[in-house]
């Protein structure tokens, strides 16, 4: 299959936003995986009371499984409100090529992303538009997220972390230090709907063959915006054990994307002056929560490479990650840097120690229990004259 045009899909994309009337634009990256965007984040939408007003962007990123890219193809096909474009076939290595067009051809009001492995959940996005619909001053909307790791569903809300930044209406004022005091944490850009043209307005491109593009982008978009608006419920399903998933694959090459990331987001914080801020509420606890807990994972024969790779990412922000005063005892370890962890250090390391701790006393009061159990109903028998201990 030959790849599309841009010209000419977007203004197939342009046509069908008008002509339909489409109110809501929904950016789906594809990349060899139609199966899932046939049996879970397209199902989610079409069965939507608002589908009809949605504007469906199925951007494949140049699969290589025919299934995949006949599944865009008849999807398009079968629905006006549906436009495919097709990225020559190869693929680009994350999914912020087929986002970045995705942004190109949206032309409805309002615009969201969703991948093919999740969903959409009770018309979320749609609450979404009416609640910015109904605030003129706010650029963009978030609501919940609900991760599911093998069928454990766990509620993700979004109100304790920005909730501190509400005014005396209610509005999330995004302050030039908001970053700052929300501790540069992140939420998923698919649990946000945003204006369409202010997001346009900002130029902001999700940074290709990158691993977590999609983390920076969203600190951009709450950086660039003066308001949003909080929904205090989920909006969609994260499913977090996809085979195949990029998160799920770690390796050399995932950390290379991962490197790819941060020198884009280390020039950034330089340019908007928020690198020392950073440095002092994110990095570090980014680094252990998320980094060398990936590391851990890593087979033995690429650990002596992904170590490498980890100092490239600490040097982007230090000059000398041996002369830093490393707070956390995952980092000292890993560095080489003895020293006493602070408090905030501690934390991690005391919440997974109290983690294995409850799982082991759960481990030992299920073989006391039966234990116990077991003994009961030998009392029982004997006292029955079932089993008569021996003479």
């Amino acid at each position: 299959m030959r790849a599309s045009d841009l010209r000419t899909v977007t203004a197939e994309a342009r046509d069908a936003a008008r002509n339909h009337r489409l109110r809501l634009a929904v950016i789906i990256p594809v990349f060899n995986n139609g199966e899932l965007l046939r049996t879970r984040a397209f199902p989610s939408l079409v069965n939507s009371a608002y589908f009809a007003q949605m504007h469906i962007l199925l951007i494949d990123d140049g699969s290589t499984y025919t299934a995949t890219r006949e599944a865009v193809t008849e999807l398009a096909v079968a629905h006006p409100n549906v436009t495919a474009f097709f990225h020559p076939e190869g693929g680009s290595g994350s999914a912020s090529r087929p986002r970045n067009t995705g942004l190109e051809l949206a032309f409805t009001d309002y615009l969201t992303y969703l991948d093919p492995d999740d969903e959409m959940l009770d018309d979320g996005y749609w609450k979404l538009v009416e609640d910015l619909e109904a605030e003129p001053r706010a650029q963009f909307a978030l609501g919940d997220e609900i991760t599911d790791r093998n069928g454990q569903q766990r509620l993700l809300p979004n109100r304790p972390h920005y909730g501190k930044l509400a005014d005396a209406e209610g509005l999330i004022r995004l302050s030039k230090n908001a970053l700052r005091r929300t501790g540069f944490r992140p939420t998923s850009i698919e649990a946000m709907v945003v204006r369409t043209q202010w997001l346009k307005e900002q130029k902001l491109q999700q940074v290709e063959g990158a691993a977590g593009q999609d983390t920076l982008f969203f600190l951009q978009v709450l950086q660039a915006a003066d308001v949003c608006l909080l929904r205090d419920e989920p909006v969609y399903i994260y499913y977090a054990d996809v085979a195949g998933s990029m998160v799920n694959a770690v390796g050399p090459g995932y950390f290379h994307k991962c490197l790819t990331l941060e020198k884009a987001q280390v020039k950034w914080l330089q340019q908007e002056g928020l690198l020392q801020d950073y440095l002092e509420t994110r990095f570090e606890k980014f680094f252990v929560t998320w980094y060398l807990r990936q590391f851990s994972r890593v087979q033995p024969e690429h650990r002596q490479e992904v170590r490498s790779l980890l100092w490239e990412i600490a040097c982007c922000y230090l000059s000398d990650p041996r002369a830093h005063r490393w707070q956390y005892p995952q980092s000292m370890w890993f560095f080489r840097k003895p020293g006493l962890p602070s408090l905030e250090g501690l934390r991690p390391w005391a919440a997974q120690a109290k983690l294995r701790g409850s799982a082991a006393a759960g481990q030992a009061r299920q073989l006391t229990e039966g234990a116990l159990t077991r003994a009961e109903r030998l009392a029982a028998r004997i006292r029955s004259g079932g089993d008569q201990p021996e003479r």
